[in-house]
């Protein structure tokens, strides 16, 4: 089975997104999803070279991991 990938979910860019913490698009999923519950986020920035190209939302993370029902809206 593939691992799953940020890239394989990457959303368009929020401004006003922090920075910190931060993924990249290389970076496994679960890895992001683990610093968006240390954080307390429901998304997250992805950066490339130190520049912000996207985001990933908790609730698609979930989805693409197939965890249901551990998030509201």
């Amino acid at each position: 089975m593939k691992e799953k990938k940020v890239q394989d979910i990457l959303a368009p860019f929020l401004e006003g997104t922090p920075l910190k913490p931060s993924v990249t698009l290389a970076d496994r999923l679960v890895y992001a999803v683990e610093l968006m519950v240390n954080h307390n986020r429901k998304y997250i920035a992805v950066v490339r070279r130190g520049r912000p190209i996207g985001v990933v939302y908790l609730k698609d993370a979930f989805q693409e991991l197939g965890i249901k029902g551990l998030t509201k809206g």
